[in-house]
């Protein structure tokens, strides 16, 4: 039994599942600006603790 009482997958089972074609690869649909600010201050404090209980700044979801 894995994490959280997952079960592992059976010995060749990810050869199958790494070998599956990607669908959605390539596929971005941009969310507008309104869209983006608002998921990003719902996000914004759940990312900062986690940032922080991890210690590591990448959670924090900066633009570059």
């Amino acid at each position: 039994m894995g994490v959280f009482g997952i079960e592992y997958p059976k010995e060749g089972k990810n050869k199958d599942l790494m070998a599956r074609n990607v669908l959605n690869r390539g596929k971005k649909n941009p969310v507008s600006a309104r869209v983006h600010k608002a998921l990003d201050s719902f996000f914004e404090p759940y990312n900062k603790r986690l940032a922080k209980l991890l210690n590591n700044d990448k959670w924090l979801w900066k633009d570059k």
